[in-house]
């Protein structure tokens, strides 16, 4: 399809081109993630019964799935860091349909890494793209042969050994001399399943949806590397894992996700889905995860996500809320969500905003603060 042959032809370059030098305009988040026919690939459909380790590797059958790291760290001497690491497997043909040549591939593995450092109120980025052929890049485990590893390039997300073949994971990732790190995420919370035991549906179609869980609230610690300056941290991680074949309806064009860890113990994820009119969509959805490890369900009738002013990029393409404030009736918060650095922009194959964020607000009714990540997508404007 359209998606498919566009993300080829960014990747048959070279693994490692920065597609923001020249070329095309970003493709749009509904062109990656849309619904429509996808022939051969599998559709999200029912709560899936999942299985530990195993189903933290990939599955092929359907055709996009990423593995998603972010968390905010500090340095001994107070100086505080958001870190990003996430890894895409994007089918380009089902797995039945035979490729024999040497570069053939029935994937491409995408990655995208990035670096607030905070008090330096700066935001680095890089993207790395391969076909999953000949070495280039490859998602494998785990499984009774290998643990779990995802490589693109230089970049890797490798499960340490004497784990469960996933967990820990070391993260690896860098851009020249701009930024580079090397951190070990451990397991902490237990695996939350998002939506219907798992089942994260995203629209009213039957299959548009994912299969999602998460881990909100797992130990972070190694080194960031900025400006030539490396720097031991440890702080708290998130790791999201989402497989589909669709999941947005024509009428959506993005969402704003927050994942947000308060120092009272408890977590927050919420993803608000946006449709074209600027209406918020009725299948929005998130959660709230107790010290314990208790989830509540949050639903769209006692939830408000408002966004608060605007931030517009350099180049005026694209032009994202500033701010937003987080309201829930039932469970009760009321959180502002500050980023930690306005600019926190990707401007990448899929253009979009993911950075640190600062919280601060009331959980029923007691004074709470916190940091976490916000992600914007399809805030793109028309060349």
């Amino acid at each position: 399809m359209r998606t498919c042959i566009a993300l080829l032809a960014v990747a048959l370059a070279a693994c490692g081109r920065d597609p923001r030098r020249s070329g095309p305009a970003p493709l749009a988040v509904q062109d990656v993630l849309g619904g429509g026919a996808a022939p051969g690939f599998l559709r999200a459909t029912e709560p899936p019964q999942l299985v530990f380790p195993r189903d933290h590797g990939a599955h092929r059958g359907f055709r996009t799935e990423w593995w998603y790291v972010t968390g905010n760290v500090d340095a001994a001497n107070g100086r505080r860091f958001g870190v990003q690491l996430v890894f895409f497997r994007q089918g380009l043909a089902a797995a039945a349909e035979p490729r024999t040549a040497t570069l053939a591939a029935h994937e491409l593995v995408l990655a995208h890494a990035a670096v607030t450092d905070v008090d330096g109120g700066r935001h680095h980025y890089a993207e790395r793209l391969a076909r999953a052929a000949a070495g280039l890049g490859e998602v494998v485990g785990p499984d009774e042969r290998e643990p779990f590893r995802a490589v693109c390039a230089d970049w890797s997300m490798r499960a340490v050994p004497g784990g469960d073949g996933f967990l820990p994971l070391e993260l690896r990732a860098g851009d020249g001399g701009a930024f580079a790190f090397t951190l070990r995420l451990d397991a902490g919370k237990p695996i939350v399943l998002q939506g219907d035991r798992g089942l994260s549906q995203k629209g009213s179609e039957r299959g548009n949806a994912s299969i999602y869980y998460s881990l909100t609230r797992a130990p972070l610690t190694g080194t960031i590397e900025v400006d030539g300056v490396r720097h031991e941290v440890r702080g708290l991680g998130w790791l999201d894992r989402e497989w589909s074949t669709s999941a947005l309806a024509a009428d959506q064009v993005g969402w704003d996700w927050f994942s947000l860890q308060l120092d009272d113990g408890t977590d927050v994820m919420w993803y608000q889905l946006r449709r074209r009119d600027d209406t918020v969509d009725p299948w929005s959805r998130g959660c709230l995860v107790a010290a314990d490890g208790t989830v509540t369900r949050l639903e769209p009738a006692r939830m408000a996500a408002t966004p608060q002013g605007t931030w517009a990029a350099a180049d005026g393409l694209a032009r994202y809320p500033a701010r937003f404030r987080l309201v829930s009736t039932a469970p009760a918060f009321d959180l502002e969500v500050l980023p930690l650095v306005a600019d926190q922009e990707l401007q990448v194959a899929v253009r979009y905003w993911e950075g640190a964020v600062a919280v601060r607000g009331t959980r029923d009714g007691r004074p709470v603060q916190g940091r976490g990540y916000l992600e914007l997508t399809g805030y793109t404007l028309p060349r």
